[in-house]
């Protein structure tokens, strides 16, 4: 039997938001801290721990942080793992009231194991017995969408996606890696509604067969209104197509005894730059606040719980000090200097479970 995870459907269905997203949220359960990865038949011991809904979780989570109102249409099994989940995402002020709760069914798992700056993941998972196209059955268009091409590919809430975009809603697409390194390019015909895409630089350069994230950027400029290529420590390459404008950010350097835990650093990337997308900002600033809160995000356990809001993004710039470095800083972000940075920190959701041993 499935049922709502709250009694506000019909709320869900008639209340516009500002981002609405689907896929599958994880059970996360992070270690970090290890001296070493253990060998077979070796046990380690972390020196931290942390649980947490992932996956898509960590986008919605992230959004709502920085003062998107989010709903999530999703999947939760009827364990403990699917009410810990949902009760973290609802304190988190996440709307559920698309999502539906499955008897019978697992809540996906994914253990996440952080050593020397770099994740190594377990996951089981089974599939959801609801359709995305079920869970977004009289959901209206919101201002964004933040969709999964391969999802879109394979007609999961296709329809919906397409018929919003019609109404103007804003899609916003990342993708999967592909397992196969196949790459199929028949996923980019997906991008022919959506407003923007950014894939990492395996993914991009892997579905153009080019050897350079910039050069990924500039080919897939030809199927989509604005792509960002994000490259890790080497900033991110965009293109808008419509002005032609081509931009290049790097990376804000984070301290190595700092960077706590990447998991869904990605996540926060998109997030952000879904809010400086809404509120109108220029290529640029949009991709600079991103690499940012992806920087900040990194600092943390776990990707939802770790995303930053804006008193964490004040609290770093208020913190940049009077090294050359700083000051370079300081000018890249003085547009930060006109936003609202004086919101409360992020509290984690009291049903956050984490150990310092």
């Amino acid at each position: 039997m499935n049922t709502p995870v709250t009694d506000d459907m019909e709320d869900a269905a008639t209340q516009p938001v500002d981002v609405v997203l689907t896929g599958t949220v994880f059970w996360d359960l992070v270690m970090t801290g290890l001296p070493r990865i253990p060998a077979n038949g070796e046990e380690i011991r972390a020196d931290r721990m942390a649980t947490a809904p992932g996956g898509v979780a960590n986008l919605a989570v992230a959004a709502s942080r920085l003062g998107v109102s989010t709903s999530l249409a999703t999947t939760f099994g009827a364990d403990m793992a699917g009410r810990f989940c949902s009760s973290m995402l609802a304190a988190e002020g996440i709307d559920l009231g698309s999502s539906r709760v499955c008897e019978g069914w697992t809540t996906p798992v994914t253990v996440s194991v952080t050593h020397a700056g770099d994740r190594r993941m377990f996951t089981h998972q089974s599939p959801a017995p609801v359709s995305t196209d079920d869970l977004l059955a009289g959901v209206r268009p919101p201002r964004a969408a933040l969709v999964d091409l391969d999802q879109l590919h394979s007609g999961q809430g296709a329809s919906w996606t397409r018929a919003a975009a019609d109404a103007g809603t804003a899609v916003i697409a990342d993708i999967g890696f592909d397992e196969t390194g196949q790459w199929d390019r028949g996923v980019l015909d997906e991008l022919a509604w959506c407003r923007a895409f950014l894939p990492n630089a395996v993914e991009a350069m892997g579905l153009t067969r080019r050897d350079s994230p910039r050069e990924a950027a500039r080919d897939l400029a030809d199927t989509v209104p604005v792509v960002v290529v994000t490259d890790g420590l080497s900033g991110a390459w965009a293109v808008d197509a419509g002005s032609g404008e081509e931009c290049h950010v790097g990376a804000i350097p984070v301290p190595a005894d700092q960077v706590v835990d990447a998991t869904g650093a990605g996540d926060v990337f998109d997030a952000a730059f879904t809010w400086a997308t809404l509120a109108g900002w220029p290529l640029g600033k949009r991709l600079d606040l991103a690499s940012l809160a992806s920087s900040l995000a990194v600092r943390g356990l776990t990707g939802s719980m770790a995303a930053p809001g804006w008193a964490e993004i004040g609290a770093w710039w208020q913190g940049l000090g009077d090294s050359s470095d700083d000051q370079a800083m300081r000018r890249r972000f003085g547009f930060l200097a006109d936003c609202a940075l004086d919101a409360p920190a992020v509290t984690p959701a009291p049903l956050t479970i984490g150990w310092d041993l």
